[in-house]
């Protein structure tokens, strides 16, 4: 008889009784269910090593076992259970080449079966055996590999105390143990891929999850900020308000002393020198207020404008007017070239007229005593569409540095330490905030330091306004023909000297004027003998402020054709729609120049009926 390998089998396994056999054979299908049962709960490489080695050996009567896996590069072998040898030889040959001269590595390799029966053939095959602390007395050895799909993962190897002869049944126990080893491992691989993934999964979820409790941290952190900014916002807008508000305050009775002074007959020369210089400088001084405040209005695009036909040639005229006194005094010469024909623009007059006055005051500001301005409207050009307005002038000029950020709010150019030029460095951020709303752009230009510079506006035009002017000729007529008629005005002023300064100024000029410093004063008065004009200021003392006076005597059928003008400190966007609101039909910020009042009398007063 020959076994499997076919050599012949020993004669003590061909006269075996069939018992002992039958025995053997029921031994090992018990030891096969309990490797199956085994394998079926180890969730580690190590425990379906034990779990293999523990079975085997006995069942084969080995005395040393071994399961080894291959590395995921194949180049290596790892030994997951190593039985039946000293410690200092398991660690040696925890991990080998998987090209080492011994039998699991070459059933690794080969992917086939190593038999080798007796010890002599062993250290003829893999001497190294011979020098191995554990089993260099044993015989035979037995190593197979754990194959799956026709793909090997490693091997299993037995070592025997003595030379033996491998029947069929011993190779059938050994591969359906191989085969189970090798089902396992892949099935604990895939657990653990499985496990790594789901790691994988959970870690990034986790992460995800830490992100997101991040980004609500940080969105919670940025609406808060926001929150904080516009709460820093709305303080600096509700100071800026205020501080303007205690600004012109004073301001209003200094320039109704300023008129009084004009009105009182011919001054000397030093009164006239000292009523120029507080003309001079309580304008500077309202400029730089209305600056700082329309700055923030545009900035956050709170600026409405009240669009109409405009003839710029006009508007050019009038505001060079108002500043030529300005240049004359310093001895400045002033040129205005403006195009004989009206030049239409759809435009807020009084933005548009801010505008040509900051340049007018910038060039003002940075052009020498005895230099000159020149304030012109360029041929426009109707095919394009837009006009330019330019102010140049022979003044300090810009480096290029400067002129790259001279339109940012605060840009100065005068960094001299005096700070003689003045000024917050806001009138031309103005000029741009204004000019763009209006749907136009601004340039500046300067050939260096010492050589002047040239600011320009471009416009668009719109369609000639027919009879245009004789509408307004028309209209002037009107208000020159009401304005010689007196009103009868009541001043509303808890600031004593602005309602006696006005009331001096409007009565040297015809109108009869009554003066209450309260709401509930004024109330009373109003309902006494109503005025054709009521002048209110809105910050009142006590518990009817301006905003109440209003309200009350509009519900008075006797005040229904009285003019309500709302005259304050308070003249930001805000402040006119609540003058609006409360009745009042206009809004007049102090300090109010005197001709200004008088045309608002001439167009929105009723006439009294004795006129």
């Amino acid at each position: 008889m020959q076994s499997f390998d076919g050599q012949p089998t020993s004669a003590g396994s061909v006269s075996e009784p069939a018992s002992r056999r039958h025995e053997r054979l029921v031994e090992r299908l018990l030891r096969l269910q309990r490797i199956t049962a085994a394998l079926a709960g180890a969730r580690t490489l190590t425990e379906i090593a034990s779990t293999i080695i523990d079975q085997g050996m006995p069942a084969l009567d080995a005395e040393v076992g071994v399961v080894a896996i291959l590395s995921p590069d194949g180049a290596s072998l790892r030994n997951l259970g190593f039985k039946g040898v000293p410690v200092d030889t398991e660690e040696a040959w925890a991990e080998v080449p998987v090209d080492s001269p011994v039998p699991v590595a070459e059933a690794a390799r080969t992917g086939a079966p190593i038999i080798v029966p007796t010890r002599e053939e062993r250290n003829a095959r893999y001497p190294v055996l011979a020098r191995v602390h554990g089993v260099e007395h044993g015989g035979a050895v037995a190593a197979f590999p754990l194959v799956l799909e026709s793909r090997t993962v490693g091997s299993l190897g037995f070592c025997f105390p003595a030379a033996r002869a491998f029947d069929d049944d011993d190779y059938a126990f050994i591969l359906s143990i191989a085969q189970q080893c090798a089902l396992a491992v892949e099935r604990v691989r895939w657990h653990e891929v499985a496990e790594q993934e789901i790691a994988h999964r959970r870690a990034s979820e986790e992460a995800l999850r830490a992100r997101e409790r991040e980004l609500t941290a940080l969105v919670a952190e940025l609406r808060q900020t926001q929150e904080a900014l516009r709460e820093a916002d709305r303080r600096k807008d509700d100071f800026l308000a205020m501080l303007a508000h205690e600004l012109r305050n004073p301001l209003a009775p200094l320039l109704n002393a300023v008129e009084l002074i004009k009105a009182a007959g011919p001054p000397t020369p030093i009164v006239e020198r000292a009523r120029t210089i507080m003309d001079r400088q309580i304008g500077h001084m309202s400029r730089l207020v209305d600056d700082l405040l329309d700055i923030s209005r545009i900035s956050r695009g709170k600026i409405t404008l009240s669009i109409e036909r405009v003839d710029l040639v006009e508007l050019a005229r009038a505001t060079a007017l108002d500043y030529r006194s300005l240049l004359d005094a310093r001895g400045v010469r002033f040129e205005l070239a403006l195009p004989p024909a009206p030049v239409w623009l759809q435009a807020d007059p009084t933005r548009l007229a801010q505008a040509i006055g900051n340049l007018l005051q910038n060039a003002n500001k940075f052009t020498d005593d005895g230099g000159s301005v020149r304030l012109s409207i360029a041929p426009h050009h109707p095919a394009r569409g837009v006009v330019s307005v330019e102010v140049a002038d022979t003044g300090i000029g810009m480096e290029p540095a400067v002129l790259e950020r001279i339109f940012e709010p605060f840009a100065q150019a005068d960094q001299s330490l005096a700070r003689s030029r003045g000024g917050l460095g806001l009138g031309l951020a103005l000029v741009k905030g204004v000019v763009e709303l209006h749907g136009g752009s601004v340039r500046a230009a300067s050939a260096g330091l010492g050589r002047g510079a040239a600011i320009a506006i471009t416009l668009p035009l719109c369609a000639a306004a027919p009879r245009a002017a004789d509408a307004r000729r028309a209209a002037d007529a009107r208000r020159a023909a009401a304005s010689a008629s007196a009103r009868r005005i009541l001043i509303i002023e808890d600031n004593v000297d602005a309602a006696d300064s006005l009331r001096m100024l409007l009565e040297r000029r015809g109108h009869a004027v009554s003066v209450a410093h309260s709401g509930d004063d004024g109330v009373a008065a109003a309902r006494m003998a109503p005025p054709d004009v009521i002048l209110c200021d809105i910050g009142l003392p006590g518990a009817m402020n301006g905003y109440g006076v209003a309200r009350l005597l509009r519900a008075e059928s006797s005040m229904r054709k009285t003019l309500l003008v709302a005259l304050t400190g308070y003249g930001q966007d805000d402040d006119r729609k609540l003058a609006r609101a409360a009745g009042f039909d206009a809004h007049l910020t102090k300090p109010v120049a005197q001709a200004m009042l008088e045309r608002l009398l001439a167009e929105l007063a009723p006439l009294p009926e004795s006129a």
